[in-house]
């Protein structure tokens, strides 16, 4: 039986004008496998689709497949089966695999660059990203949480996590924006936009695994991006996000744009990313931006314990049909590859890099009053002049550091 361990085709294109570099995008594609007997019949959102039935499912269910619907009849499988009530499935049972208490997975490829903590059980895998002093992607970073995404694909006789909750070592950041010295067009930024832009496909295309954000800490630019592919985004009181690439002259190109839009609606994400604005806690759950928020860190990492370990408990096959059926919502590869190759001359051209150096020099990206303020920092960094020409009630208006919180009552 043959192994899918990341089944790649390459898309290429300019990423920056003038420059001899190219971007080398790595796409899934449908796993063909005659023991995966779970398939799905294409449709009008083929695109979408096909890059999911890549993850289409780990289990055979080649036996007896009304089994799993019946489950929840308790007695009456029992007695189906044969086997007295007061009896569990055992492992060894490998027909029924959702109905056995599962083996913990196959640790995950060691983090090359120890960015990344791993804490596994049978169903929930915990990712700690730990880059200090901001959590900033680096290439190193981006590289570690690439390899991780790999290793969530399904395979057959592979036990994958049903769950992937990510937190932050680092209380004021989740997780921050790029390392903007990877967009000067040289190899290894041009290799770490590329693993970036695949590890937001992986996040909607890995349709076995259940994906959730714990944000605690400011969340910008390609952190953000990550954040809104994933499955659910819970939010504690020190939670701070923001799209803040317009800012800079240029785009989100890893695929937060695109996310946007079905998550907050059109109107409200074109608001948020032309205005380059922040959003905290209380907002972005009246946005649907969060699932939900909490008054703690602790109640935030509690709740969402509590609901990784429900989903957990329920088999594989179910959680897998129900991501893929959402999938429509996503973007589809054909968008996400026109957004990437109109970034090319955006990020590329006079205008932005202009602006790239300009924020750079105002921050060496370490833990300071900049990245902190961020996007506002930006804006007074790069538009200070014009912002001088205000009235100090009418500046204070534009700035509006934070979208202020709305009483819900």
């Amino acid at each position: 039986m043959k192994r899918l361990d990341a089944v790649q085709s390459k898309l290429s294109f300019p990423l920056f004008p003038n420059l001899d570099f190219h971007l080398s995008l790595p796409l899934l594609l449908p796993f063909q496998d005659s023991s995966f007997a779970l398939r799905r019949p294409q449709s009008s959102h083929t695109a979408v689709l096909k890059t999911n039935l890549a993850a289409t499912t780990v289990f055979t269910m080649q036996f007896k497949p009304i089994l799993t619907s019946l489950v929840v009849m308790g007695s009456v499988v029992c007695t189906a089966l044969g086997i007295s009530p007061s009896q569990h499935l055992s492992h060894s049972d490998h027909h029924h695999p959702s109905l056995h208490r599962r083996d913990i997975p196959n640790p995950p490829p060691p983090s090359e660059h120890g960015t990344l903590t791993f804490t596994l059980t049978a169903n929930v895998t915990r990712v700690l990203i730990n880059n200090p002093p901001i959590n900033l992607l680096t290439t190193e970073l981006i590289s570690d949480l690439y390899t991780f995404l790999l290793w969530t694909q399904p395979a057959p006789n592979k036990t994958t996590p049903k769950v992937v909750i990510f937190s932050s070592a680092i209380p004021a950041f989740f997780i921050s924006h790029m390392d903007l010295r990877n967009l000067n067009g040289s190899a290894a930024g041009v290799t770490a936009i590329n693993q970036l832009i695949a590890c937001g496909r992986l996040l909607q295309s890995v349709t076995t695994t259940a994906f959730i954000a714990q944000i605690n800490g400011r969340t910008f630019g390609g952190g953000m991006e990550l954040s809104s592919q994933m499955d659910m985004r819970f939010a504690g009181p020190d939670a701070l996000v923001a799209q803040y690439e317009n800012s800079n002259g240029f785009v989100a190109q890893a695929g937060g744009q695109l996310s946007l839009g079905p998550i907050m609606g059109k109107a409200r994400a074109l608001e948020h990313l032309l205005a380059s604005r922040t959003i905290d806690a209380v907002t972005g759950t009246r946005l649907g931006l969060f699932n939900n928020h909490y008054d703690t860190a602790e109640a935030l990492e509690r709740e969402v314990d509590d609901l990784a370990a429900r989903i957990g408990l329920y088999p594989q096959t179910s959680l897998n049909d129900t991501k893929f059926s959402l999938a429509f919502l996503s973007p589809t590869p054909e968008m996400l590859d026109a957004q990437v190759e109109r970034f090319s001359p955006i990020a590329g051209g006079e205008v932005s890099q202009g602006l790239l150096t300009r924020t750079l020099e105002a921050s060496d990206e370490s833990d300071n009053a900049f990245e902190r303020g961020i996007p506002n920092s930006i804006v007074e960094a790069l538009y200070g002049e014009v912002l001088d020409t205000l009235g100090e009630d009418e500046r204070a208006r534009v700035l509006g550091a934070v979208e202020q919180e709305v009483d819900l009552s």
